[in-house]
């Protein structure tokens, strides 16, 4: 199994830590709620799909041991739940709302269980009537995930 698969499972496994107690606002727990590589399902809400969105591999010398890679990967991650009101905003509040639950929880631990050197998060957060989605958020977060690999392996 490559670290990739470990690394996509890893996020995974951590976005499943949002139970909608304590610090957290949504509940991802449920087992078909964070997925890598579907589609959205509308009967998920709140529901998150993971992407991996590309791998480059660098050699600099004087910093990457000659048997090793360092390697970036990027991984995208959309979030979508449903406005709590139809209120105008809410649907936006709520996406960021997700969106926050996602960075603490992959903030939590940066290394991905030990895989990785760090995570860095980009995101946005969206209405889903701007989407033809409305009563719907929308939370985007673009993962750059730093890590090393053995040559070969």
């Amino acid at each position: 199994m490559g670290l990739e698969r470990t690394i996509l499972n890893q996020i995974k496994t951590q976005i499943a830590t949002v139970n909608g107690s304590g610090s957290y606002t949504a509940d991802l727990s449920g087992s078909d709620q964070c997925v890598i590589g579907e589609s959205f399902a509308p009967h998920r809400l709140p529901g998150c799909y993971i992407y991996p969105d590309g791998i480059t591999t660098a050699q600099t010398g004087g910093r990457t041991v000659l048997t090793r890679y360092d390697r970036t990967m990027s991984v995208q991650i959309e979030a979508w739940t449903a406005a709590t009101s139809s209120a105008p905003g809410t649907a936006l509040l709520d996406a960021l709302d997700l969106q926050d639950d996602i960075m603490r929880a992959l903030e939590s631990d940066r290394t991905l269980g030990g895989n990785v050197r760090d995570v860095e998060i980009s995101a946005s957060a969206f209405d889903g009537f701007e989407l033809d989605r409305p009563g719907l958020g929308l939370a985007v977060l673009v993962l750059t995930i730093q890590y090393t690999e053995t040559a070969g392996a």
